[in-house]
């Protein structure tokens, strides 16, 4: 645990050091005039260790590594524009063990045609999978023994959707996209894509064709305080009830050259899943750094 300690802080430490050297991100300035950038990283570590202490107290540690770029290209017919968010954390707590935190990897192109000023038709591609592998946890009824079973990991399940549409885009801070999108899910062992009507074969690979709506918005409150929120529902054309939905919102406030505090609420409905919506929030502490 020692050697995982020394090894973020000296991640932290070459970031801190690299990102000082350069005034509003580590590569400002290298992307052409037509070219626009939000790239921050960031590298966050809480560390509680406890020896014959008398006072109420567990040992643990938890560390997190984001990445989360907006690059978007304009020219005179379209503008080009790549999402990438990048997460993976861990939990250690002493005498439970490991558990993940987060684990995201998501990227999102999409082309805008500049057919009006506010009004532009658009086509896209989204990927969203993981990096390790997934567990759930239970307790062995006669021993007690912990059960650990997987259930999931990188590529299983996988989310590849397709998407053609409509963008209402009125300024820089909001859009409202609406297009028609075929959501493919890849899952080779955990059965994620497998259709339960058809018993004599398990499918690896599922097409769901149907809408797609997009809503984000993004607010600067102050030179240090910043806002977002972005709303995706993907409803399945078998019916109403085949709707999916995640509502992501972060709030990051700068306290410091290089340190930020953010605050983030996830709520997430998938039928495939769960049958409940799922509720995530954080707050998170730490090194952050901008390239642009």
């Amino acid at each position: 645990m020692k050697l995982k300690s020394l090894f973020l802080f000296g991640i932290a430490a070459l970031a801190s050091a690299t990102s000082v050297h350069a005034e509003g991100g580590m590569f400002e300035g290298a992307l052409p005039e037509n070219w626009n950038a939000d790239v921050v990283a960031a590298v966050k570590y809480t560390r509680m260790q406890f020896n014959n202490w008398q006072e109420d107290g567990t040992s643990m540690y938890t560390w997190l590594v984001t990445y989360n770029a907006d690059v978007q290209g304009k020219w005179s017919v379209a503008n080009w524009r790549n999402l990438v968010d990048l997460q993976l954390g861990q939990t250690w707590t002493d005498g439970l063990g490991k558990r993940k935190s987060v684990d995201k990897i998501f990227w999102e192109s999409t082309l805008d045609f500049n057919m009006t000023e506010m009004f532009k038709p658009y086509i896209g591609a989204r990927y969203e999978t993981q990096f390790m592998k997934g567990y759930k946890y239970s307790e062995d009824e006669e021993t007690g023994e912990e059960i650990k079973t997987a259930v999931s990991c990188f590529m299983d399940p996988a989310y590849l959707t397709q998407m053609v549409g409509i963008a209402f885009i009125p300024n820089d801070n909001f859009s409202q996209r609406v297009a028609f999108a075929n959501r493919m899910t890849i899952s080779h062992g955990y059965g994620y894509a497998d259709d339960p009507d058809t018993e004599d074969e398990i499918e690896e690979v599922k097409d769901e064709p149907g809408m797609e709506t997009i809503t984000e918005f993004k607010y600067a409150l102050s030179d240090i305080v910043n806002f977002k929120t972005r709303l995706w529902t993907f409803t399945n054309f078998k019916g109403k009830d085949e709707i999916d939905a995640k509502w992501e919102n972060l709030l990051s406030v700068l306290i410091a050259p290089l340190i930020e505090l953010q605050v983030g609420v996830d709520m997430v409905y998938d039928k495939d899943q769960d049958v409940d919506v799922q509720y995530k929030n954080m707050v998170l502490f730490g090194i952050t750094w901008r390239w642009f």
